[in-house]
């Protein structure tokens, strides 16, 4: 071997090596990219199940707070009627009151019940166990000898 010679052996195995490296680095890239796809499409799910959950959620709660905040306000004036000694009715804004404080606690409950029941039914996450599960019986048949 004279200078500026190269070992054949050694040029063959670094080759190898780089092909394998090489290889090596495709299948990683590949299979990060198939992962960051699905994390994508369970993202949009998720977002779309909780999105929707969350706006029930806040819309009921709302509800809840003004319907209780009129009950309240009906309350308090039907004691000022009745101790003021005036007849107690509910013709006036305190029958008005308690009327819409009834409308928005209804409401309230309802968004509140739907909010609970949107996503019982759907299982968030689904492609991702499905790859799991396919990855740790794909791991156990490796394993074995």
């Amino acid at each position: 071997m004279g200078f500026g010679q190269k070992n054949s052996s050694s040029d063959d195995n670094s080759s190898g090596l780089k092909e394998d490296l090489g290889a090596f680095v495709d299948k990683a890239s590949a299979h990060a990219r198939v992962r960051a796809e699905l994390f994508m499409i369970e993202a949009k799910e998720a977002a779309e199940v909780y999105g929707r959950k969350f706006h029930f959620t806040v819309i009921g709660t709302v509800s809840l707070t003004i319907g209780y905040s009129l009950f309240l306000v009906g309350v308090i004036g039907l004691l000022g009627f009745s101790l003021d000694g005036s007849s107690v009715s509910l013709k006036n804004w305190t029958g008005v009151a308690l009327g819409i404080a009834l409308l928005h606690l209804i409401i309230g409950t309802v968004f509140i019940k739907k909010s609970k029941k949107f996503s019982k039914g759907r299982p968030i996450f689904e492609y991702t166990r499905n790859e799991l599960k396919k990855d740790q019986q794909w791991t156990r048949q490796k394993k074995k000898p």
